[in-house]
Protein backbone atom coordinates (compact mmCIF):
# COMPACT_ATOMS: atom_id res chain seq x y z
CA UNK A 1 0.00 0.00 0.00
CA UNK A 2 2.85 2.53 1.23
CA UNK A 3 4.62 1.26 -2.08
CA UNK A 4 5.87 5.20 -3.25
CA UNK A 5 5.62 6.92 -0.04
CA UNK A 6 9.23 7.72 0.22
CA UNK A 7 11.24 8.64 3.85
CA UNK A 8 11.85 12.35 2.30
CA UNK A 9 8.33 13.10 1.32
CA UNK A 10 7.12 11.96 5.12
CA UNK A 11 9.97 14.80 6.53
CA UNK A 12 8.88 17.42 4.18
CA UNK A 13 5.04 16.86 5.37
CA UNK A 14 5.91 16.47 9.12
CA UNK A 15 8.10 20.13 8.92
CA UNK A 16 5.20 21.64 7.44
CA UNK A 17 2.40 20.64 9.56
CA UNK A 18 4.90 21.42 12.57
CA UNK A 19 6.02 24.71 11.49
CA UNK A 20 2.81 25.60 9.99
CA UNK A 21 0.69 24.68 13.74
CA UNK A 22 3.31 26.58 15.45
CA UNK A 23 3.21 29.37 13.03
CA UNK A 24 -0.88 29.48 13.86
CA UNK A 25 -0.43 29.57 17.55
CA UNK A 26 2.53 32.25 17.35
CA UNK A 27 0.50 34.52 15.35
CA UNK A 28 -0.91 35.85 18.34
CA UNK A 29 2.29 36.83 19.85
CA UNK A 30 4.61 37.61 17.04
CA UNK A 31 3.62 36.71 13.55
CA UNK A 32 7.62 37.24 12.20
CA UNK A 33 8.64 33.98 14.18
CA UNK A 34 7.93 32.25 11.24
CA UNK A 35 8.06 33.48 7.89
CA UNK A 36 9.25 31.08 4.85
CA UNK A 37 11.20 32.36 1.90
CA UNK A 38 9.16 31.88 -1.37
CA UNK A 39 9.77 31.84 -5.31
CA UNK A 40 6.93 32.64 -7.70
CA UNK A 41 6.23 29.87 -9.84
CA UNK A 42 2.82 31.16 -11.07
CA UNK A 43 -0.16 33.34 -10.17
CA UNK A 44 -3.28 31.85 -11.04
CA UNK A 45 -5.79 34.66 -9.55
CA UNK A 46 -4.66 38.12 -8.15
CA UNK A 47 -5.61 36.80 -4.55
CA UNK A 48 -4.31 32.89 -5.60
CA UNK A 49 -0.46 32.40 -6.29
CA UNK A 50 1.33 28.91 -6.63
CA UNK A 51 5.12 29.59 -4.38
CA UNK A 52 7.74 27.20 -3.71
CA UNK A 53 8.29 27.59 -0.08
CA UNK A 54 11.66 26.95 1.59
CA UNK A 55 10.53 25.61 4.70
CA UNK A 56 14.33 24.73 5.75
CA UNK A 57 17.49 24.84 3.52
CA UNK A 58 17.17 22.81 0.51
CA UNK A 59 13.40 21.42 1.80
CA UNK A 60 11.29 22.84 -0.37
CA UNK A 61 7.46 22.88 -0.99
CA UNK A 62 5.24 24.11 -3.56
CA UNK A 63 1.80 25.34 -2.53
CA UNK A 64 -1.19 27.15 -4.00
CA UNK A 65 -1.17 30.23 -1.37
CA UNK A 66 -4.80 32.05 -1.08
CA UNK A 67 -3.78 35.63 0.48
CA UNK A 68 -5.46 36.47 3.59
CA UNK A 69 -7.61 39.18 4.35
CA UNK A 70 -8.81 39.92 0.91
CA UNK A 71 -10.90 39.06 -2.22
CA UNK A 72 -10.33 40.29 -5.96
CA UNK A 73 -12.20 39.35 -8.91
CA UNK A 74 -12.45 36.37 -10.72
CA UNK A 75 -10.26 35.24 -13.87
CA UNK A 76 -12.75 32.61 -14.72
CA UNK A 77 -16.63 32.14 -15.26
CA UNK A 78 -17.96 30.03 -12.40
CA UNK A 79 -20.30 30.60 -9.86
CA UNK A 80 -20.22 32.35 -6.74
CA UNK A 81 -22.86 31.81 -3.77
CA UNK A 82 -24.47 30.04 -6.39
CA UNK A 83 -25.04 32.74 -8.68
CA UNK A 84 -23.04 32.82 -11.91
CA UNK A 85 -20.04 35.26 -12.43
CA UNK A 86 -21.05 37.72 -14.87
CA UNK A 87 -18.62 38.27 -17.78
CA UNK A 88 -17.66 41.76 -16.41
CA UNK A 89 -15.74 40.27 -13.16
CA UNK A 90 -13.73 37.90 -15.75
CA UNK A 91 -12.74 40.46 -17.50
CA UNK A 92 -11.57 42.78 -14.65
CA UNK A 93 -10.38 39.42 -12.64
CA UNK A 94 -7.92 38.99 -15.75
CA UNK A 95 -7.00 42.65 -15.44
CA UNK A 96 -6.08 42.41 -11.98
CA UNK A 97 -4.45 38.91 -12.34
CA UNK A 98 -2.19 40.37 -15.40
CA UNK A 99 -1.28 43.70 -12.69
CA UNK A 100 -0.31 41.02 -9.90
CA UNK A 101 2.02 39.21 -12.11
CA UNK A 102 3.43 41.97 -13.44
CA UNK A 103 4.29 43.44 -10.09
CA UNK A 104 4.70 39.83 -8.54
CA UNK A 105 7.65 40.27 -10.91
CA UNK A 106 9.23 43.33 -10.29
CA UNK A 107 10.27 42.28 -6.31
CA UNK A 108 13.27 41.42 -4.21
CA UNK A 109 12.21 38.94 -2.34
CA UNK A 110 8.59 37.32 -1.18
CA UNK A 111 8.25 35.99 2.11
CA UNK A 112 4.98 33.71 3.12
CA UNK A 113 3.53 34.42 7.26
CA UNK A 114 0.80 33.99 9.23
CA UNK A 115 -0.10 30.92 7.73
CA UNK A 116 -3.90 29.77 8.57
CA UNK A 117 -5.18 26.48 9.26
CA UNK A 118 -8.17 27.37 9.82
CA UNK A 119 -8.86 28.60 6.78
CA UNK A 120 -7.81 26.29 4.33
CA UNK A 121 -10.66 24.25 2.67
CA UNK A 122 -8.99 23.22 -0.52
CA UNK A 123 -6.54 20.18 -0.58
CA UNK A 124 -3.29 21.43 -1.37
CA UNK A 125 -3.67 25.12 -0.70
CA UNK A 126 -2.91 27.32 2.14
CA UNK A 127 -3.46 30.51 3.50
CA UNK A 128 -1.64 33.01 4.51
CA UNK A 129 0.04 36.09 3.91
CA UNK A 130 2.41 37.50 1.14
CA UNK A 131 5.11 39.75 2.34
CA UNK A 132 6.98 41.36 -1.07
CA UNK A 133 10.51 43.76 -0.21
CA UNK A 134 11.33 46.18 -2.49
CA UNK A 135 14.27 48.03 -2.09
CA UNK A 136 14.94 46.55 1.57
CA UNK A 137 10.91 48.06 2.01
CA UNK A 138 8.67 45.49 3.08
CA UNK A 139 5.17 45.52 2.59
CA UNK A 140 1.73 43.31 2.87
CA UNK A 141 0.77 42.19 -0.81
CA UNK A 142 -2.97 41.88 0.29
CA UNK A 143 -2.78 45.68 1.13
CA UNK A 144 -0.90 46.83 -1.91
CA UNK A 145 -3.94 45.36 -3.80
CA UNK A 146 -6.44 46.69 -2.20
CA UNK A 147 -4.21 50.10 -2.13
CA UNK A 148 -4.37 50.20 -6.05
CA UNK A 149 -8.16 49.04 -6.14
CA UNK A 150 -7.78 45.70 -7.31
CA UNK A 151 -9.14 43.99 -4.49
CA UNK A 152 -11.19 44.45 -1.39
CA UNK A 153 -11.11 43.96 1.89
CA UNK A 154 -12.23 39.81 3.23
CA UNK A 155 -13.03 37.87 6.38
CA UNK A 156 -13.55 34.18 5.55
CA UNK A 157 -17.71 35.10 5.07
CA UNK A 158 -19.64 35.27 1.64
CA UNK A 159 -18.05 36.42 -1.25
CA UNK A 160 -20.12 38.88 -3.57
CA UNK A 161 -19.92 39.46 -6.96
CA UNK A 162 -18.44 42.54 -8.13
CA UNK A 163 -20.12 45.45 -9.19
CA UNK A 164 -19.41 45.93 -12.78
CA UNK A 165 -21.47 46.63 -16.28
Amino acid sequence: MFKFFYPATAIIILVLMISVQNSARANNVNDTVFRYPATLVRVIDADTIKVQLTLYPELFLVVNLRINGIDSPESRRGKKNGVAIKKCEVSLGKRAKMYAAQSLTKVDKLTVKAISLKNTKYAGRINGQLWLSVNGKEFNYGQYLINQGWAIPYDGGQRHLWPCD
